[in-house]
């Protein structure tokens, strides 16, 4: 995705560890109007598009306490391999 491979440089500039990472991200994509999250959406393929809906929607079932049949096999919560990935 051309939006993450331009954020991550961007941080790679200022920054040399990747602890703050999901700062980083989140303070950036906060800043961005609807008109700027839909360009985001525009430049990925369908995969892309697939991926991230896809991860949406599980994150939020999760969140609302409803119970997800995984679609692959994962040995701990979408929620938490999301947040240690991202050191949320």
């Amino acid at each position: 995705m051309k939006f993450v491979d331009n954020l991550l440089e961007l941080y790679d500039k200022h920054f040399e560890e990747k602890d703050h990472l999901s700062i980083f991200t989140k303070s950036v994509v906060e800043q961005l109007d609807k008109e700027d999250l839909l360009h985001v959406l525009a430049d990925c393929n369908k995969e892309e598009l697939s991926d991230l809906v896809t991860l949406f929607v599980l994150e939020e079932l999760e969140r609302r306490n409803r119970k997800v049949i995984p679609l692959y096999k994962q040995t701990e919560p979408i929620t938490q391999s999301v947040k240690t990935r991202y050191k949320l």
